[in-house]
């Protein structure tokens, strides 16, 4: 049970920091905290203070203006100490993350009286590889060309990435960088910094001569050792993948909070998913015989190959004519492909594909699980020469282990694409999506294939890694459920019905702040056509009087083709998407708007979220219509004949609250602070002609209503 000593403390620090900020008692910010508080103050516990079964984690639905960093670090921090537990919260976004680092924690810190350590936990990937540095430094001749091994990562290295490797070299010397990619002095280009950073896969972690000076493995030290670490979502999910504790603390020892938590059953499909490019992966699979040679002739012994160099090559070439019949076999496809911007996608109904691809797929899975154990004794017999051998023979096993494990991750990942391609899924569970992709490829092959697989529903792996083992968790976002109603998320993140859920009522007073309009219109979204062109006729009148404006789209056409009709003096305010950066963008709206001038952005998805446009610098927010999910998204699609396949209806369960959620993520744009006022304009009259439309305008904040076609 929360002790009374942890209640007093909770109090204590929340009364400070308010009378210290100026800041005064929000209702909303004090239900969080005290929902937080009982749920993981309230975990059974054993002896050992291992989680017993029971409800251990707390999901908010809290909106803009509630405080939430504020609410969940008072309320976490002081338990998280007292249990001997690590905080982690995690976000999805670069900026949040910044802000609670750089702003909020300090903060709360300074003036709630809490003691307390954090840092910011970064991947592998954003630190300098001393190793790897070393290598691009010598110009090692063959050693460099074996580094890229594979087309697809290959690039001519320039002058002034010679220049730039020297620098880094200098500053570490003078001790003025800390190998974080983020804190050198100017942006470093993606070719230049692959070149001298690594994965967990390549990382020979404590064989390497390296270590001791390890930039990730510092900063990993670090991490074990404070009370608090603020990551990401896609960090968390890559450690539990790799089973717990790996980078950041067992999820045992851990509670977790995920702020941005709507974001986190996108981004766990996109860490089980899989896929696979056929004639890419028999480029790289034909080079392997090469490289293998070259090590040995380097290494100065042949018989480091187990099965000696027949085998592997055998294995190869079993591989890549395997992927040959595979590709003959799917190419008929494309007659029955779908076209779009990306080429021609082939879409299997419920994820079932035919016995023919069913049974190549068994086929190169032995192949591929053939090759794989070669490779993975060749791995294992690397580390252990790593180490038992002379200086020089150090070198070069330092430099071929990363190598031949980039390798071995390379054959095990097209594996897992096969087997998943091979096995017929559980009728009783939700199917994987399985889909094939046609595209133009530079190459000479003329076109590329690419398989992909991704589970429809992530559920029972977040249930199964994450939900049974973490000590607790807690899980905050503006938009989680369709008012109040969390079964859509409740279902996609795997959380059983017995933990808390709860929807804070909002600090805004909607009703006075803002007004929501439906007006008369003569054109329905499905006539894309016609609606489009009502759109750039009825924009300028709108938004006329506005001196920031913010225009949302749902697809990359329908905007650049406003942009084309709109009248051009209404396009000279408008900064729109895909021109400039996003932070530029914001950037220059607000410096027109500071200087007197009116200005419009229009953006898609990426707009509708994480930008602060307070006051004057968004005082109207137009959504052109209602924020649908793509009906050709292969893992959507796959999900919605699943769900009718069960006798259920997919526009009401999916459809409908995943596009409530976008809209009030969308509307969110308009009220910053509780002085905030303004005019949120839907274009769209299914809002009003339509039965659902009552539904998606109930899941709204109570804005005052004006809606014409009723």
């Amino acid at each position: 049970m929360l002790s009374d000593d942890l209640k007093d403390e909770i109090q204590v620090a929340y009364t400070r920091l308010l009378s210290e900020k100026g800041y005064r008692a929000r209702h909303c910010q004090r239900l969080m905290i005290a929902d937080i508080a009982r749920t993981i103050g309230n975990v059974e516990t054993n002896d050992e203070g291992e989680r017993l079964e029971g409800p251990n984690i707390c999901v908010v639905e809290a909106g803009t203006g509630t405080g939430k960093t504020i609410a969940y670090a008072i309320a976490a921090l002081p338990i998280a100490k007292a249990l001997g537990k690590r905080l982690v919260i995690s976000t999805a976004t670069i900026a949040l993350q910044e802000q609670i680092v750089n702003l909020d924690l300090p903060d709360i810190r300074k003036h709630a009286g809490l003691d307390f350590s954090f840092v910011l936990a970064k991947g592998r990937r954003r630190y300098l590889c001393l190793s790897r540095l070393d290598l691009a430094l010598q110009e090692m001749g063959s050693l460099n060309q074996t580094m890229a091994l594979y087309d697809d990562e290959r690039f001519e290295p320039e002058e002034s990435h010679r220049v730039l490797y020297q620098n880094m070299m200098e500053s570490l010397g003078r001790g003025e960088w800390d190998g974080d990619r983020d804190n050198w002095q100017v942006e470093i280009d993606n070719p230049a910094w692959l070149r001298v950073s690594t994965d967990h896969v390549q990382c020979t972690g404590k064989r390497c001569s390296h270590y001791e000076n390890c930039f990730f493995y510092r900063a990993r030290e670090r991490v074990h050792k404070v009370d608090c670490i603020v990551t990401n979502h896609d960090l968390v999910l890559a450690d539990i993948m790799m089973g717990g504790g790996a980078v950041l603390p067992a999820p045992e020892d851990t509670i977790y909070i995920f702020d941005e938590g709507h974001h986190l059953p996108e981004k766990a499909g996109n860490h089980f998913s899989n896929f696979l490019a056929l004639h890419s992966c028999q480029g790289w699979l034909s080079q392997i015989p090469a490289s293998l040679i070259q090590m040995t002739a380097e290494m100065q012994q042949v018989g480091i190959l187990p099965g000696g160099q027949g085998q592997f090559e055998e294995a190869v070439n079993d591989a890549i004519a395997g992927i040959d019949q595979m590709s003959s076999l799917v190419e008929p496809l494309t007659e029955d492909a779908r076209h779009d911007e990306d080429g021609w996608q082939f879409r299997f109904p419920m994820g079932v594909v035919t016995e023919d691809i069913r049974q190549f797929s068994d086929d190169l899975l032995r192949s591929f699980t053939r090759l794989f154990n070669l490779i993975e004794r060749l791995v294992v017999t690397l580390e252990e020469r790593l180490g038992d051998t002379n200086e020089n023979d150090d070198e070069r096993c330092e430099y071929w282990l990363p190598v031949i494990s980039a390798m071995a991750a390379r054959v095990k990942a097209g594996a897992k694409l096969w087997s998943v391609y091979q096995q017929e899924d559980d009728p009783e569970r939700p199917p994987n999506a399985r889909w094939i992709t046609f595209r133009e490829a530079s190459s000479q092959n003329g076109i590329e294939i690419l398989f992909s697989a991704c589970p429809i529903s992530v559920s029972d792996a977040l249930a199964e890694l994450l939900w049974s083992r973490t000590f607790a968790a807690v899980i905050t976002s503006a938009t989680l459920s369709m008012g109040g109603d969390f079964t859509r998320f409740r279902e996609q993140v795997g959380i059983s019905a017995d933990n808390l859920f709860d929807a804070l009522p909002s600090p805004f007073r909607f009703h006075e702040q803002a007004v929501l309009t439906v007006p008369p219109m003569s054109t329905d979204p499905r006539e894309a056509n016609d609606h489009t062109e009502e759109i750039w006729q009825l924009l300028p009148d709108i938004l006329k009087d506005e001196a920031g404006s913010l225009v949302l789209f749902t697809s990359w056409r329908q905007m650049l083709a406003v942009i084309d009709g709109i009248d051009p003096q209404f396009a000279e305010i408008v900064l729109s998407q895909g021109t400039l950066p996003k932070a530029e963008i914001v950037s220059q709206h607000k410096q027109r708007i500071d200087q007197g001038n009116a200005s419009c952005i229009f953006g898609l998805a990426s707009f509708a979220e994480g930008i602060d446009l307070p006051g004057n610098y968004c005082s109207h927010v137009v959504l052109t219509k209602i924020p649908f999910s793509v009906p050709d998204d292969p893992v959507g699609a796959t999900l919605s004949e699943w769900i009718e396949s069960e006798g259920r209806n997919s526009f009401q369960e999916i459809m409908i609250p995943d596009a409530a959620r976008r809209m009030v993520q969308a509307c969110g744009r308009l009220l910053r602070t509780e002085t905030d006022i303004g005019r949120i304009t839907i274009l769209d009259r299914r809002l009003v002609t339509q039965r659902y439309g009552a539904q998606l305008l109930d899941a709204l904040p109570p804005f005052r209503r004006e809606l014409g076609n009723g």
